[in-house]
């Protein structure tokens, strides 16, 4: 079988899956988001919006800007585990399309990830499992807009990823 998703993406996440870890990641991300916006259904501002509570916290979040196309969108900032999960730099490469930097068996979930936190004004979340010839993997990742200008074309996308092998299918 090909090194694709076998089930992709929900709107939410299985409240009884994953491990605690993995959740409290996803809840940490989607809170601080939340904290930053200014109303329900309200994208926040980057002029606004408080990284400083970050930046011992990086871990599994990253940060792309880009505009409607993930093909030329960017990764500005990641986290240690995200890098080593996805086999990154440590330090995010700026002058190359982010979606070219991801593997390829996870390029259609951050594509869609990212795509779906275009158009939307609260986190999408995204779980699912991928099948590889010999092992299966499930995922969990979160993306969710900042604002950089009320006109402007481009975005932010802040968000989280991780995922746990279970091992030979």
């Amino acid at each position: 079988m090909a090194d694709l998703p076998a089930q992709q993406g929900s709107d939410s996440i299985a409240v009884g899956s994953g491990t605690p870890d993995e959740r409290r990641d996803i809840q940490l991300a989607i809170e601080h988001w939340q904290r930053n916006t200014w109303g329900p259904d309200s994208i926040p501002l980057l002029d606004t919006f408080d990284f400083a509570p970050l930046r011992e916290r990086w871990g599994h979040w990253f940060l792309i800007c880009g505009n409607h196309s993930i093909e030329s969108a960017v990764f500005v900032s990641y986290g240690a585990g995200f890098a080593q999960l996805l086999g990154l730099a440590h330090e995010p490469v700026t002058d190359l399309p982010c979606i070219e930097q991801v593997p390829v068996p996870y390029r259609a979930m951050f594509s869609a990830g990212y795509n779906r936190a275009g158009s939307a004004s609260s986190p999408v979340t995204l779980d699912g499992t991928f099948r590889f010839e010999k092992r299966v993997e499930l995922y969990r990742a979160v993306f969710m807009p900042i604002m950089l200008q009320p006109n402007w074309s481009k975005q932010l996308i802040f968000g989280s990823f991780n995922r746990r092998e279970l091992g030979a299918v």
